[in-house]
């Protein structure tokens, strides 16, 4: 594993812009290359790493809601959802389900670690990986702690006070390192952000229902019965 020597703060730890103009950032961005170039100096290798950050993970769930990790070595610490997230989640990760019940592949919710090609840690809101991902894929080693490549289609939805710049830092992520598709969700501005390869994201205010075609044929997702209005109603 080779850790990127410290030099200047990396962008992505003076990233601003959150929903709601609260100036205390979340997720939290912690400086952890330190502690990256320490492992590579014991000979950890990226599993090894993977194995340690789910660890800390783990030990850290009761306080936190998530630890990630990006390229540039900065710890994305996330707290518990609210009520009104955590059925975001739910109501997501439950249509992806049923729809690939009938159609193949496997959903994962946000207990799913993945490592992307570049060298970040994340788990998004709500994945699925692929029938062709799954039929490719060679047999998981007994140290493969995170799932070694990005799926198919992936899906984050905003929290309260997310950081909005890095949300879609982590998008555009997803989407260079073998994302087909991916939707970033925000349920407060009531708009869905569209990302694929090669073509810049498209923005629906207020859909009524989003689509999965053609990368996940006949998913319809019914963002405003499921998310918007529910929040409201709520």
């Amino acid at each position: 594993m080779a850790a990127k020597p410290i030099t200047e703060t990396p962008a992505s730890l003076r990233e601003a812009m959150w929903i709601d103009g609260d100036p205390t950032p979340s997720p939290l961005h912690l400086d952890f290359r330190p502690v990256l170039e320490l492992l590579a100096r014991l000979g950890y290798t990226e599993r090894d790493v993977d194995g340690w950050l789910l660890k800390f993970n783990h030990a850290n769930r009761d306080l936190v809601g998530k630890l990630e990790l990006n390229a540039e070595g900065a710890l994305l610490v996330s707290p518990m959802l609210r009520e009104e997230g955590s059925g975001d989640e739910t109501e997501t990760l439950t249509d992806l389900n049923i729809w690939s019940r009938g159609y193949g592949g496997k959903a994962h919710g946000s207990r799913l670690g993945i490592r992307l090609p570049g060298g970040q840690r994340y788990a998004p809101d709500a994945a699925w990986i692929s029938p062709e991902q799954q039929a490719n894929r060679p047999p998981p080693l007994e140290d493969d702690w995170l799932l070694p490549f990005c799926p198919a289609f992936v899906v984050e939805i905003l929290s309260r006070n997310d950081s909005v710049a890095a949300a879609q830092r982590k998008m555009v992520d997803y989407i260079a390192n073998g994302a087909l598709l991916g939707w970033l969700i925000d349920p407060y501005r009531r708009r869905v952000h569209i990302y694929r390869p090669g073509v810049a994201p498209e923005t629906l205010d207020d859909p009524d229902t989003v689509s999965g075609e053609p990368e996940l044929p006949g998913f319809v997702f019914e963002a405003r019965q499921r998310i918007f209005d529910r929040r409201q109603s709520g």
